[in-house]
Parts: structure tokens; C-alpha cells; sequence
């Protein structure tokens, strides 16, 4: 787990690392520099150092991956099923 403080409010919170990475994967942008991470007390948007938790994230990159494929599998399927609709 990623632990982080809030910068507003001090709450401490946790980031996993499979979900930062895989939203950071569906990113358009290549190499992003930040990850922005919500606070759930406060809301607000926090942004965190993608370098800070790299090491993190290669940890667990196997499992990155294959939910990748999951979710761009459940896309495909809900791109077919609204073609069917149509």
C-alpha cells in the first residue's frame, strides 16, 4: 500500500497500487509525472509523485497488466453490446 497525506486536512490515507497504476495506464498522456489522488474526508485533490511510488507499483506489475486486458476486454464488450443496441 501507498500511504499519503492529505495536504488540506492531514489525513492519512492509502493508494493501492494496482488501481493507481492501471488508471495510470488508461492515461492518454505517456509518462505522467503525477498521480492525482482524492482525499476521502476532504475531497480534495492531492497529487502525488508517480517516481515516489514506482517501486510500489513495479512490485505488483504483473497483476497491472493483466487487469489492463480485463478492462479493455469489458470495453470491447460494452463497444459490441451498444452496436447490437443500435
Amino acid at each position: 500500500m501507498i500511504h499519503h497525506t492529505c495536504f488540506k486536512c492531514g489525513r492519512r490515507m492509502e493508494l493501492d497500487p494496482i488501481i493507481v497504476g492501471l488508471e495510470l495506464k488508461q492515461l492518454k498522456v505517456k509518462k505522467p509525472k503525477y498521480y492525482q489522488a482524492h482525499c476521502p474526508a476532504c475531497k480534495a485533490v492531492n497529487k502525488v509523485s508517480v517516481s515516489q511510488m514506482q517501486n510500489d507499483m513495479d512490485a505488483v506489475r504483473e497483476e497491472i497488466e493483466s487487469g489492463l486486458v480485463e478492462v479493455q476486454k469489458a470495453k470491447a464488450k460494452m463497444k459490441a453490446a451498444k452496436k447490437k443496441a443500435k
